[in-house]
């Protein structure tokens, strides 16, 4: 079955140095961020660039994004991105889908879900102009994660850290890619604490749901609870939050170096 619509366009994206640990895989976060490359070079490409949103006074945000990891991705392999629209509602809500190859192998794929919004954060419709811009193609399978299945009385385990300010995004928030680093650092201390090797995880799945900006200064607190295990793999539920208030959840699948 096509993974793709024949018209997507392609766009050529190569995981930096830094997206790589010890075993010179790709880390999960920076799977997201080629992904986001590519849908910026989407938008480019259809004259919608960062610039322009910025003239119109608008931006898209991520509202929920899941990833399935085909296989890790290799240092200095070059990577090929697909992306296009698939569902529009009320022209201000939108679900994107992208798929990472590399050459005619399918390596990552993704459905990500993005709010219109005006730079003062509020819902708003995209005009004609931008709408008619992008073309909508439908009937391709949406990635999922099953639910996680947390104990009741499943320890919960936290860490605390200060937003820097030279790690705003071009709309003055920690930009979602970083989120899965976030929960990412919560599996890795829960094993280091096992004894096992934090470095010696494969990512398999991940699905986050966002529900308000973290900022410059904020003091964000990542509570991870492993779930029920799904296969040969491990499953963690994570909250991010705020003073208190829940930023975004998300469960993560990974599995032990085989």
């Amino acid at each position: 079955m096509r993974t793709f619509p024949p018209r997507a366009a392609a766009f050529e994206v190569l995981l930096p140095r830094n997206g790589f640990g010890p075993r010179l895989a790709g880390r999960a976060g920076d799977v997201w961020r080629a992904m986001q490359d590519v849908v910026a070079d989407h938008s480019d490409s259809v004259g919608w660039t960062p610039e322009r949103f910025v003239a119109a006074g608008t931006m898209f945000v991520v509202r929920t994004m899941t990833v399935e990891h085909v296989r890790e991705v290799h240092i200095n392999e070059p990577l090929t991105g697909r992306t296009w629209p698939s569902r529009a509602r009320r022209q201000m809500l939108f679900t994107r889908q992208v798929r990472l190859f590399s050459g005619h192998e399918l390596v990552a794929t993704a459905s990500q879900e993005w709010a219109y919004l005006s730079r003062e954060v509020q819902a708003t419709r995209a005009g004609k102009e931008l709408f008619d811009a992008y073309t909508i193609d439908e009937g391709y399978p949406e990635v999922s994660v099953p639910r996680a299945e947390v104990a009741p009385d499943a320890p919960v385990r936290r860490f605390s850290f200060t937003v820097w300010h030279g790690w705003m995004d071009s709309n003055g928030h920690a930009n979602h890619t970083a989120y899965v680093d976030y929960c990412d650092e919560g599996v890795a201390r829960i094993v280091a604490a096992e004894g096992g090797d934090a470095q010696a995880l494969v990512p398999v799945k991940e699905t986050v749901h966002f529900r308000a900006a973290v900022g410059a200064g904020d003091e964000v607190t990542v509570e991870t609870t492993e779930a029920a295990p799904q296969d040969d793999a491990r499953v963690f539920s994570h909250r991010i939050l705020v003073a208190g208030k829940v930023c975004a959840t998300a469960t993560l699948v990974r599995r032990p170096l085989r």
